[in-house]
């Protein structure tokens, strides 16, 4: 059930290419009306990516036959792999394994082994398989099944022309064990085959600076990029430099990944905080165990955020002594010890507030470092002198409290996670003994 059979004659086109191209195609109408989030795709380029594997197109089609038919055409036009991902169920809207019959020019046929272990799963559960369920052990003729060891759809392989086309099923946790057991050993083999080498990346990541200033700053080296190559990412609060190159030896690459990446860090010198999924968060706790030092957050607009993203971190029990949510006036008084003074005077979205915040937490927990968020998220509440997006953020150590002030206009979502990262940047900061 798990061998590939050829259909057609050999590939050939654009002789001598030593890089492998893929396309994804995600099928379902649920897809595009946005009814669900296609992290099948994005799972698929990140294992294709690290084989090597050149992924030039994704696409996304609804279960039509005729449109999905014609974009499996399309992409054994152009590309050496194709994987399918959904359209596998029993359902009469289940319609890849006929798409693909038709795109390479065979009839379905049934498998008889498949047919014994469908009917086998269901014995075993209680349950008697249906016709409809029998659907889903057909393939092209020539083609193979691939074994689903997680639910009752099996996959696709076949061979048309020289492009190896593979269909995949829909739910994550089936689609990735088939993956991982069946599809990416068949590709890792093809694309050695072709000598085109394994991906290999390093990623910097850097705060305090915006795109265009990193941009501006790597100007010369992103003009006039070979290989490594250079990219650059923008999220809320942070930038991502990513460098890649291909090699067959893991040395090499790493080699010439750290030559450039030592430039970079010259170039970027007080901007770099971490590499790969080495997160803002990941950095704080990295710090904070270096020292032996607890934190404690105390919070009100970002509602809980920078201390779900500080226990994201496996281990943070070592140093999270507690993370308080005042969202009100009177918890800012009675949780933080905020001077009832301070909130008449100035205000709860102020400096005077936050510093208080920020040192109510420290002093009531006993922590060596604390973070502290008063602001306005919107999209009411704003006033001319304090508008939506106003924000204030403290931190405060046995060196003293500091406070700084932002505007992040934007989405409740957009200024929550913008806010949680500049909160974590200054604790960082201030953890590593710098002025902020």
């Amino acid at each position: 059930m798990d061998s590939a059979v050829a259909l057609g004659s050999g590939f050939g086109r654009e002789g001598g290419i030593a890089v492998l191209k893929a396309e994804i195609i995600a099928v379902g109408t649920e897809l595009l009306l946005g009814e669900i989030t296609d992290t099948n795709a994005t799972h698929i380029s990140q294992q294709l990516a690290a084989i090597g594997v050149d992924l030039h197109y994704r696409h996304t089609v609804g279960d039509n036959l005729t449109r999905l038919v014609g974009v499996i055409e399309t992409a054994m036009s152009r590309s050496e792999a194709i994987i399918i991902c959904g359209g596998l169920g029993p359902t009469e809207d289940d319609l890849t394994r006929e798409a693909i019959a038709r795109a390479v020019h065979r009839p379905l046929v049934r498998d008889p082994q498949a047919v014994e272990y469908l009917k086998e799963f269901f014995s075993s559960r209680g349950r008697v398989a249906v016709e409809a369920n029998f659907r889903q052990c057909e393939a092209p003729e020539g083609a193979s099944l691939l074994h689903n060891t997680c639910g009752t759809a099996p996959g696709v392989c076949a061979e048309y022309n020289g492009t190896m086309v593979f269909a995949v099923p829909g739910p994550p946790p089936e689609m990735r064990e088939m993956m991982r057991l069946q599809v990416m050993p068949r590709l890792a083999e093809r694309a050695a085959e072709q000598g085109g080498g394994t991906l290999h990346t390093l990623t910097l990541r850097l705060a305090d600076i915006g795109e265009s200033n990193v941009a501006e700053i790597l100007h010369d080296l992103i003009g006039g990029q070979t290989d490594p190559t250079i990219a650059l990412y923008a999220s809320p609060g942070e930038v991502k430099v990513r460098i890649a190159t291909k090699d067959v030896d893991e040395k090499v690459a790493k080699g010439r990944l750290e030559a450039l990446a030592t430039v970079l860090r010259e170039r970027l010198v007080g901007h770099v905080y971490g590499e790969d999924d080495e997160t803002m968060e990941v950095a704080v706790g990295r710090l904070l165990r270096e020292r032996g030092a607890t934190v404690a957050v105390a919070e009100s607009c970002t509602g809980g955020l920078i201390a779900s993203r500080i226990t994201d971190v496996p281990g943070a029990s070592e140093y999270l002594l507690a993370g308080i949510v005042a969202y009100s006036n009177a918890a800012k008084v009675e949780l933080l010890g905020v001077p009832e003074e301070v909130l008449v005077g100035y205000g709860a979205v102020s400096e005077p507030c936050a510093r208080a915040m920020a040192e109510g937490v420290r002093r009531g927990t006993g922590a060596d470092f604390s973070v502290a968020t008063t602001g306005i998220a919107g999209p009411g509440g704003g006033t001319p002198d304090k508008p939506v997006g106003l924000v204030y953020i403290a931190v405060a150590s046995e060196r003293g409290t500091a406070c700084v002030e932002q505007t992040w206009p934007g989405t409740r979502d957009q200024f929550k996670q913008r806010v949680s990262q500049m909160a974590l940047n200054l604790l960082r900061r201030h953890i590593g003994g710098e002025d902020v």
